[in-house]
Parts: structure tokens; sequence; C-alpha cells
């Protein structure tokens, strides 16, 4: 199953830390791990750092410090009374099954926990193939061209908040993209 939440720029301190010390400390494996084909050309590989993580869902370059495209900046819609919040990235959780979830803690075969990870790997590659896309406006228009991959942090859980065995991956896609080509 997979659920996708979205996570706002104002809170990306918050999140960073979330992500890479609290579900950190849960995982099969302990750290998360970058993913994505935009990853290494923003220096990130191996093991997800909380200053790497949140300076992305700020909206910077992890490495150098510069602003990664538009500032994320919360506004108010056009009547002024909704606050819209700045959206720096997403949050897509893939769950495994209940049963297989059980067997995992019943058995700690490192075949199911890599039957998962193939499973969310397949996913991922599909959404970086077929919807890496990014928004902007030239003349006026607004145009969706191809980013050529995403930049993502993954975490693998094995329990639930109630301590129950559900092996799970929390994977946090940027919003900030890379255009490859605009016409």
């Amino acid at each position: 199953m997979l659920r996708v939440n979205t996570i706002h720029a104002h809170a990306a301190g918050h999140a960073a830390r979330y992500y890479t010390r609290y579900l950190a400390e849960d995982g099969p494996e302990a750290d998360g791990v970058w993913l994505g084909r935009r990853a290494d050309g923003l220096g990130l590989s191996g093991t997800v750092a909380t200053d790497d993580l949140e300076a992305l869902l700020s909206g910077h370059h992890p490495v150098a410090g510069t602003r990664l495209g538009t500032a994320l900046i919360d506004r108010y819609d056009s009547k002024r009374q909704k606050m819209i919040h700045a959206v720096s990235g997403f949050d897509a959780t893939f769950s495994a099954p209940k049963s297989l979830s059980v067997w995992w803690g019943l058995t700690g075969d490192r075949g199911l926990l890599d039957a998962h990870d193939v499973a969310v790997r397949v996913v991922l590659d599909h959404i970086e193939r077929y919807a890496s896309t990014t928004r902007v406006r030239v003349n006026g228009a607004r145009q969706h061209p191809e980013t050529g991959g995403l930049v993502m942090a993954a975490f693998r859980q094995a329990t639930s908040r109630a301590d129950d065995p559900q092996l799970h991956s929390h994977v946090v896609i940027s919003a900030k993209g890379v255009c490859t080509s605009i016409g």
C-alpha cells in the first residue's frame, strides 16, 4: 500500500530530524539512504544526514547552500483568506501487507526485507520515469518539462508506532526538480 503526505517548507527542520533521528532509530538498517537519479548531482549519496535533508527540504543545495530555484515561501490565496504553505516534498510511505510484516517479525528472514525493497524500488523507478516533471511559466503559459529524475531519501522501518510488526518505508521525495528541457 502507498500513502503520500505533503511536507511543508516551514517544517523542514522538524521533518529532517523526524526522518533522520526518530525513524532511523527503528529501522532494520537504522540510517536512511539517498536514492534517485538527481541525488548524485547534489553531492548526495550513502547515508542521509540531518543537515543535508533539512537543506534540501528548505529549498537549498545541501553542499553549496545556494537556493534551488524559486524560494519556498508561504503565501495567501487570491482573497487573502487562506494560507497556502510552500511544499518542499512528499513522504511516500510504502507498507508491506500485514502477513509479510508478521512473517518477517517471526522469522527475521532477510529475503522478506529484500522483497520489500525491490517492490519499493520498482515503484520509485516508475515514478522517476513517468512522473518526474516540474511546472514552469514560459511567456505566460505553463509548461511541464521533464526533470530527468528525482532526489529521494528512503527510511525503512519494521514496526508501527504501537510496536506491532509493520514493514514499511518512508521515502522523502524532494519537490525541487531540475528542468532538462524548456520549449
